[in-house]
């Protein structure tokens, strides 16, 4: 009798981009944009018993550009952002049709795709969890800002899932019941600098 492994489908949602900080929502000379080019619904298919043994990386699965605008508005210099990630409206699982998995089963990083050489920092892959978290840091290394658009810098998002802990990852979905679970994820766009 041939056994199939039971399906597990992990889906991510990149369903809401938004740019924020409290101290620039009302400061109307600053602009700040992310720009989906492409990957807003990043499938994790767990169909074979090798993917779930090893888990699915998914490299640069989601680009985004990067607007940022500072008028040289006194008291207020942009040196640059930070790019945060939280589990949408603060989700604390990830949900499926019966079951539910821990937010920490995924893990995002984002790094330079095109324009930002020097002056970005990654944290590396970040586990998704229910509360802000930085994936990365961006200063720009001249003296004066120079402004960003979103066609020449963008950002890579990568994921992966059930990425067992002795290859760096949080462990398999070995054991875990069959069902399509489902999470989204939000992005925030926070411009740095004196007076932000």
């Amino acid at each position: 009798m041939f056994n199939r492994s039971p399906l597990v489908k992990v889906s991510l949602f990149l369903v809401l981009l938004f740019t924020s900080s409290s101290g620039v929502l009302s400061q109307e000379w600053n602009y700040a944009r992310l720009a989906l080019i492409y990957g807003n619904n990043i499938p994790f298919n767990f169909n074979s018993m090798r993917r779930y043994t090893e888990g699915i990386e998914i490299a640069e699965g989601t680009i985004i550009g990067v607007t940022l605008v500072d008028s040289n508005q006194v008291g207020h210099e942009l040196t640059g952002f930070d790019l945060n990630m939280r589990a949408f409206n603060g989700a604390t699982e990830i949900l499926g049709d019966a079951n539910s998995l821990d937010l920490d089963a995924i893990r995002i990083r984002a790094e330079s795709y095109l324009g930002f050489g020097l002056g970005l920092t990654s944290a590396g892959y970040v586990d998704l969890a229910a509360g802000w978290t930085t994936l990365c840091s961006y200063t720009d290394p001249s003296p004066l800002f120079s402004n960003l658009t979103w066609d020449n810098f963008q950002l890579a998002i990568s994921y992966e899932c059930g990425k067992p802990v002795s290859d760096g990852g949080n462990g398999t979905l070995l054991g875990e019941p069959p069902d399509y679970y489902r999470v989204e994820v939000e992005l925030e766009l926070v411009p740095t600098g004196p007076g932000f």
